[in-house]
C-alpha cells in the first residue's frame, strides 16, 4: 500500500514537472524564438534538471513537438467533427465554400482568441517562418491531418478554379489567417482604430467573407 502511494506521488511529480516545462518553453519560445531559447533557460524557469528534459522530451525539438501536439489537438478535433459533417451532407454534391471555410477557420480563431493562447499564437507565427526546416515541419505536421482534409473538401467546392489559382488563393487564405492570429496590430495602428477588439465571432465572419470572395472566381 505504501509503495503504491509512493509510486502515485512520483507519477504526479513527473506530470507536474512536464507541465512546468511545457509552460516555460511556451513562454520562452514566444519571447525569444526557437533558436534563441536554450534548454538551460527552460530548465531554470521550470525548476527541473537535465534528466527531466530528457525523460519527457529527449531534446529541444521534442519539447517543441510536445507543445504543438498539446495545443493543436483540440483545434484538430473540432475541425475533424465539422469537416466530417460537411462530407456526409455533401457526399454527392459540391459543398458550400463558406461552410468549408468556417469548419477550418472558426476552431482556430476561437482558440486563438483565448487569452491563455496568446503565447502559443506567437510561437506558431515564429516557428512557421523559422529558418530551420525541422522547426517549420513541427508546425506543418501538427496541423496536417485536418489541413489536407480541408484542402480536398475546399477543392471540391471550387471546381471553377485552375490548380494554380486554387493553390495561390489557399496560400493567401493561410496568410490572412496567420496575420489575424499573430495580432501584431499593424493595420489598427496605421488606421488609428480599435477593431481588433471585436468579438471573435465577428472576426471569424470577416475572415470568411474575405476569403470566400477570393475563392469565388
Amino acid at each position: 500500500m505504501e509503495s503504491a502511494s509512493i509510486g502515485t506521488a512520483a507519477q504526479t511529480s513527473r506530470s507536474q514537472a512536464r507541465e512546468r516545462m511545457l509552460r516555460a518553453a511556451e513562454l520562452l519560445f514566444a519571447q525569444h524564438g526557437y533558436a534563441g531559447t536554450s534548454l538551460r533557460a527552460v530548465m531554470a524557469a521550470a525548476q527541473v534538471d537535465t534528466g527531466a528534459i530528457h525523460y519527457h522530451f529527449k531534446n529541444k525539438l521534442g519539447l517543441l513537438k510536445a507543445l504543438f501536439e498539446e495545443r493543436v489537438q483540440p483545434v484538430n478535433a473540432q475541425r475533424e467533427v465539422l469537416l466530417q459533417q460537411l462530407e456526409q451532407r455533401n457526399e454527392n454534391q459540391a459543398p458550400n465554400v463558406e461552410e468549408v471555410l468556417h469548419a477550418f477557420i472558426a476552431p482556430a480563431l476561437r482558440t486563438a482568441y483565448n487569452p491563455e493562447e496568446a503565447s502559443f499564437n506567437r510561437v506558431t507565427a515564429l516557428c512557421s517562418v523559422d529558418p530551420l526546416k525541422e522547426v517549420r515541419e513541427v508546425v506543418f505536421k501538427a496541423y496536417d491531418s485536418t489541413a489536407l482534409r480541408f484542402a480536398l473538401l475546399l477543392r471540391r467546392a471550387t471546381p471553377h478554379l485552375s490548380e494554380t489559382d486554387f493553390q495561390w488563393r489557399l496560400e493567401c487564405m493561410y496568410g490572412a489567417m496567420m496575420y489575424i492570429r499573430s495580432d501584431n496590430g499593424r493595420v489598427s495602428h496605421m488606421l488609428n482604430n480599435r477593431h481588433r477588439g471585436d468579438p471573435v465571432e465577428k472576426v471569424i465572419a470577416q475572415l470568411i467573407a474575405f476569403t470566400a470572395a477570393g475563392f469565388s472566381k
